[in-house]
């Protein structure tokens, strides 16, 4: 009894109902705000690379091969994570790669995105992108939701999910993509994990393969 007259007598009323009330629900609506920021942010990381590539497609149009790859490249590490896709890709093989076949396995698979970006330059600098909504799924991933539409209605339009997270630098950068329910990341996994099995895990083989379709 002598311990609990104690513990009122040092701390106020006011001060347990701050404890007990207060500093939860100000703990909650801080982290939803800072959520609600990441959300905010990831759009407009989204919207950004968008306007950029539009741009370069514009910009680019009567640039050599190289001039538009190289901006394409810069493009693609300033907001993709290759670290991850790299990992993601190539599974528990890739803790069996050396170093230098792990840079050049991302040199490889940078340069798969940029021939799939090249191909679909010119398309994309007459569509439009709408950004539809975004959610946080769990502590890290962050979902945004969007579409590729056709201002003159002779294409239908293109539902894409981004998926995006915070790099080791604390930078937001996307993990993959989803166009119309189909990830970048695991149709481009069944395919090197389908090579790197039949290969008892041979990086050079895989490498080989890349390099065979340059």
């Amino acid at each position: 009894m002598k311990n609990l007259r104690s513990f009122y007598n040092k701390f106020k009323i006011k001060d347990l109902l701050y404890f007990v009330l207060i500093l939860p629900i100000s703990i909650t609506l801080i982290s939803n705000g800072a959520c609600a920021d990441k959300l905010e942010k990831s759009n407009t990381i989204i919207q950004e690379m968008i306007s950029k590539a539009k741009v370069n497609a514009i910009e680019t149009l009567k640039s050599d091969q190289n001039e538009k790859s190289l901006r394409i490249s810069l493009l693609i590490k300033e907001y993709i994570n290759l670290n991850f896709m790299a990992k993601a890709t190539t599974g528990s093989f890739w803790k069996k790669a050396t170093f230098l076949q792990r840079q050049r396995y991302k040199n490889a698979l940078l340069q798969e995105i940029v021939k799939t970006v090249e191909d679909h330059l010119n398309t994309l600098s007459t569509l439009n992108y709408i950004s539809t909504d975004s959610e946080l799924r769990g502590k890290k991933l962050i979902y945004v939701r969007g579409r590729i539409e056709d201002p003159n209605n002779n294409k239908p339009p293109v539902n894409l999910l981004w998926k995006l997270a915070s790099n080791n630098e604390g930078n937001l950068q996307i993990l993959d993509l989803e166009i119309e329910g189909i990830s970048l990341v695991s149709s481009h996994k069944a395919e090197t994990m389908t090579i790197l099995r039949k290969n008892k895990g041979d990086f050079e083989v895989l490498l080989d393969k890349y390099n065979k379709k340059k």
